[in-house]
């Protein structure tokens, strides 16, 4: 009962602040950050601030996959966290170094064509990639509150 208590604790304070600090980046930092600050430094700031984001959104899917498992739980609950870890990391070995390497060639007056293409394309890149992780934690989140629902209303 015990072991139970330490994983779904871990299990949703890991969902908890995964979501919570995605969302806050989004919704509020990044907001603020490029309406008060100049663009590179705004972007330095938000590349900064997302190697976080995608190390720890890394660290919490596998907590995510690891104490589900001890609770038993299989297939999706396992696989999803483990794909959007896959995907944290990806983005944060190589969209995010892309865009750094671009940036300076694709922003300001020594821009080329090119450059800001390419620059836009790993951007965009980026965000749908934040984005997926993004609803694909809320969506864990969804899952494992309706098999805990379920469980609760089967052993009261």
């Amino acid at each position: 009962m015990l072991s139970q208590t330490i994983f779904r604790s871990a299990l949703w304070m890991g969902l908890g602040m995964w979501v919570g600090s995605w969302a806050f980046f989004a919704f509020v930092i990044s907001r603020i950050a490029f309406q008060v600050l100049p663009g590179n430094v705004a972007g330095d700031l938000a590349g900064a601030l997302l190697s976080i984001l995608h190390l720890g959104g890394a660290a919490a899917a596998i907590v995510a996959a690891g104490a589900a498992a001890a609770l038993g739980r299989r297939g999706v609950f396992i696989v999803l966290p483990v794909g959007l870890a896959l995907v944290c990391l990806i983005s944060e070995l190589w969209i995010t170094p892309g865009i750094a390497a671009v940036r300076p060639s694709a922003v300001g007056p020594a821009s080329s064509i090119e450059s800001a293409e390419l620059f836009r394309r790993l951007h965009q890149l980026s965000i749908g990639l934040f984005l997926a992780v993004h609803l694909g934690s809320i969506g864990l989140i969804v899952l494992h509150a309706r098999l805990d629902a379920r469980q609760t209303r089967l052993n009261p």
